[in-house]
């Protein structure tokens, strides 16, 4: 990912809904994760689509994976 250079607040610790705010645990969030989660998006997008969960997710970070491998070509 690229690096986000935009300025943020230096007091947002201070909020107490910071983690409401920032996406709580998603800021430990990997590329592979991010992709995956756009995988199961476009999957899920189908009005035809018919899988139990597990292969879905199972289908989603298989297409992460190949995403990542291409992009380290």
């Amino acid at each position: 990912m690229k690096e986000n250079t935009a300025q943020i607040n230096p007091n947002w610790l201070d909020d107490p809904n910071w983690l409401k705010k920032t996406g709580g645990d998603a800021l430990d969030m990997t590329l592979r994760d991010h992709f995956a989660g756009l995988a199961m998006q476009a999957l899920l997008s189908n009005p035809d689509y018919s899988s139990p969960d597990n292969v879905l997710a199972e289908s989603a970070n298989l297409i992460a994976d190949a995403m990542l491998k291409e992009r380290n070509k």
